[in-house]
């Protein structure tokens, strides 16, 4: 009963998230745990990390205990085009994975992440996204977005119970 109970939940998300069929979905404990099994999924020590400047510890401590080199693509607050051209920069090759943030959890400024993908799809480099601001409040359509991996937690928008969250792979 609750293997088919755990199986529904992640039919339903897959529905109401973009996601080809529930096997992408797995059931986390937080988005913290999502973002590090996409992060230890994709990275190893040393490699080269492209994100946002506008990071939670939930991806800056992992990239620290990898020793990854990171760059930041800055720009100034809720400034989109400049976001975009930063991200254009720094994704280049050598680049292992990029990973930015939906939305701020501290500014609320929605980061571009459909044209973000749009990058790393053209060049080749995986792309994890930290949807715990915006998963259930904001339009997120994982197979249109071409991302990796969507790590969010179930407590915000998508008003389940503390101690949930989704990490959505491709």
């Amino acid at each position: 009963l609750a293997g088919e109970t755990a199986y529904l939940c992640r039919q339903e998300a897959a529905e109401l998230l973009g996601v080809p069929q529930p096997e992408n979905v797995v059931i986390t404990g937080s988005a913290t745990h999502g973002l590090n099994l996409a992060i230890r999924s994709l990275l190893g020590p040393g490699d080269r990390v492209v994100i946002s400047g506008y990071e939670h510890n939930a991806v800056t401590r992992p990239l620290t205990a990898l020793k990854a080199k990171v760059s930041v693509a800055g720009g100034p607050l809720f400034n989109q085009e400049a976001a975009i051209r930063a991200f254009d920069e720094l994704i280049a090759p050598g680049v292992d994975v990029v990973i930015c943030n939906h939305v701020s959890n501290v500014f609320g400024f929605v980061q571009p992440v459909e044209k973000v993908a749009a990058l790393c799809r053209s060049r080749g480099v995986p792309l994890i996204v930290d949807a715990s601001q915006s998963a259930g409040a904001l339009p997120l359509d994982f197979q249109a977005l071409g991302a990796d991996f969507i790590a969010m937690p179930g407590h915000k928008g998508l008003y389940g119970p503390q101690g949930t969250g989704l990490l959505l792979c491709g």
